[in-house]
This record gives C-alpha cells, structure tokens and sequence, in this order.
C-alpha cells in the first residue's frame, strides 16, 4: 500500500479498511481485539468528531448486560492507542484523545482516503464548466483512491450501511462525470464507454449508465450499438424485475426510431439529445402497462409520478372537445410525459418524477392554457392522482378500468 511521506498515521476505508504507522502497513492479524479495530474504525468514519462513551458501548456491546462494558471500553481504548503508537516517537501525543465522556480519533491533513476522496469529488464538480481537464483530473485521482466499496469486509455491520451507500453515489456519480468529460472534452468514444462498462459490473442495474452509452453511441452516430445496447438493458430488467426502463430511456431509442422512420429515405438520419416538443402519445394498453410499472418501481424506492384525468362531461365522443384537448395538451405537457387517450371522453396523462406540489402547478398550468385556447371549458374536468397516495391512485385506476 502506498502511504502518503507526510503521514505518521494513515487509514483507509474505502475498500477493505487499512492501517499505516510510520510508514508500515499494520496487518489485521496484530489486533488481538475486534472490538478495538472496530472502534477505531468508526472513530475513522466521524473524521475527528466526537463520540460518546454511551455511543462506543452500545456500538461495541450492544447486548452484553452483565458485563462491565465500561472496562471492556477502556482496555479497547488502551489496545487502539497502543497499536498507533509511533515507533519513532514513543513519546508523542496519542491520536486518540479523550474529554467530556467522549472519544475522537485526531488525522493529519490527506491522511484518510474519505477526505481525499470527497475533495476530489467536490473540485470534479466546481471545475467542470470552467477547467474540464482539471475536473477530469480530480475525478481520475478519486477513482484512484475508491479501491472498494466502505469497509468491503464488514458488510453486515449495520453501522456501515449508511457510509457505504453514500460513497457509492459518490463513486457513481465520479464515474458519471469522468465519462462525461472523456466524451465531451477529448472526443474519447472507446474510453467513455469503456469506463460506463467497468462501472456496470458494480451495478448491472444503475440505469444512468446505459442512458449515457446510449447517448454517446447516438452522438457518435452508431445508432445500431444504441439499440444493442437499449435492448440489452431491457432485456435484463424485464428477466429480473418483469420492469420496463424509466420513460426517459425508452424516449431517448424513440426518437431515434421517429428520426428514422422519417429520414431513413434520404440517407440524412441525424440526432440530437434535445427531444421532439410535447408529450408522447401511446395507445390505453401500452399507458396501464407503464403506470403499473411506476407502482412496481416505486415500492422498490423509484421516484413519485402524478397522473392527470381530463375528461369531457357531456359530449363522450371523439368528434367533441377531446382531438383538439389532446393537441393542446400534447403541446403543453414536458416531452418526458406520456399521454393516452384512454376513452372516447377521458384522456389519462403520465407525469413521471413529479412531487406534489410540481403536478398542483401544472395543473393550474393546464387549465390556463386549455382556456386561452377552447375559451369554453365547462365541459372539461381535470383531476390528478399522486403516487404519495398510492393506495388511492390503485382504487380510482381499477375503479376507472372496470367501467
């Protein structure tokens, strides 16, 4: 393990955790106490905070009632400190200091890959509009120091799950942006998606990865490896989750369809990431299968979705207010909508990643604009559901379905 010259202490816990004293590597087999490597590394993780005595037991003896966990603590306590004691300076202050009831473990600057690592991440992000080279630096110099998931080895402490996720949307969100910067800056194809590919093996099912190769085959106008690869990913979802991709996939494959539908005659097929204006139109069917796939993903931690109802009270039929309601809402509504007229007298709008308050103001929003251009709505009725009710959004669907 390569140790940083100015670091008398070094330690990390990206990956399996790791301890440098004076320069060596202090193997796990020297820690005659778990209990002491594991207050040491939480202490880690607080990065300098301090942590009760009351916190360190119940991490440590959580259900030991008749044991003396106050002793137990500070023989843990004097292991720790003797284990990061320095050899070449025996008389040094100890790292692990101790006032008020609580612990803390004090690091030099640089000393601990998690500050590196999030410094890297947040000058990533300050230099990508500004100085994309050095951004793509920063993220390549965090990668670098990502060697694993926190603490790969203690995967069933539950301590650890929080830190872990969280370095993990970091760790994606580095990989995200270094692909990024690979295509955009240095016009780097094979390496953009080489790092997409590497980053998938550590979840297959990140969707924002295969959304990015599939906008930088269509970029680099390879649209039969797009394909390939939207259809790869679909594939797997629906094998492993009976799910379909997130609208915003699918729309991306469908207006490379349209693009070439229409100019497939002329040999001039182009694209562009912006999208055609207005929503989608999809028949009933394919609209019940992709809001029963929302309800699906939600409960597995998907992202909430409004459903809006505009019905025509008294004239159910296709030759009524319902066409030209359609055209204008189609043209009002976010191109990542989708849109079905679901009867002769009721059209049924999906609004996918959509909070509460976000579908209220659209529909004031609607309603204005089928006013300006209908003048006479009475006949109209618009309602919305929201996924933070679901249970009521399911009985007004099925209720609405067996009529």
């Amino acid at each position: 393990m390569t140790t940083n010259q100015y670091c008398q202490l070094q330690i990390g816990l990206l990956g399996p955790f790791y301890l440098v004293v004076d320069q060596q590597e202090i193997n796990e087999d020297v820690w005659k106490s778990k209990k002491a490597l594991t207050m040491l590394k939480y202490l880690a993780a607080k990065k300098g905070q301090r942590v009760s005595t009351d916190v360190l037991i119940e991490l440590l003896w959580p259900d030991n009632e008749d044991v003396d966990s106050m002793s137990n603590l500070h023989t843990a306590v004097w292991f720790v400190r003797r284990i990061l004691t320095s050899k070449e300076k025996p008389g040094s202050e100890s790292r692990l200091h101790y006032a008020s009831g609580s612990y803390w473990l004090e690091l030099s600057e640089g000393c601990l890959d998690l500050d590196l690592f999030e410094d890297h991440v947040h000058k990533s992000r300050q230099l990508m509009a500004t100085n994309p080279e050095m951004a793509l630096l920063h993220c390549e110099s965090a990668l670098e120091l990502y060697r694993g998931d926190f603490l790969s080895e203690e995967v069933y402490d539950e301590w650890t799950i929080s830190y872990r996720e969280d370095y993990q949307e970091l760790y994606f969100e580095i990989i995200l942006r270094l692909a990024e910067l690979r295509m955009s800056y240095r016009d780097d194809l094979h390496g953009a998606i080489e790092i997409l590919r590497s980053a998938v093996k550590e979840d297959p099912f990140r969707e924002e990865l295969y959304q990015m190769g599939i906008k930088f085959y269509i970029l680099a106008e390879r649209h039969v490896d797009a394909v390939n690869l939207y259809k790869r990913y679909s594939t797997m979802l629906m094998d492993e989750f009976q799910l379909q991709p997130s609208q915003a996939t699918q729309d991306l494959i469908l207006q490379l369809h349209n693009r070439g539908t229409e100019q497939a005659a002329t040999g001039t097929l182009s694209f562009t990431i912006e999208q055609q204006e207005g929503a989608h139109v999809c028949d009933p069917n394919t609209m019940l299968f992709v809001i029963n796939t929302e309800q699906r993903r939600l409960s597995r931690g998907g992202n909430h979705f409004a459903l809006l109802l505009v019905g025509n009270k008294n004239a159910p039929s296709r030759n009524s207010k319902m066409q030209p309601t359609m055209h204008i809402l189609r043209r009002s509504l976010r191109n990542s909508d989708l849109m079905s007229q679901y009867s002769d007298d009721l059209i049924l709008v999906f609004l996918p990643d959509t909070d509460n308050t976000s579908s209220q103001a659209l529909l004031r929003r609607i309603k204005r604009r089928l006013k300006e251009k209908l003048q006479d709505i009475s006949s109209l009725s618009c309602s919305l559901l929201h996924s933070e009710s679901i249970d009521e959004m399911k009985r007004q669907l099925e209720s609405m379905i067996a009529q």
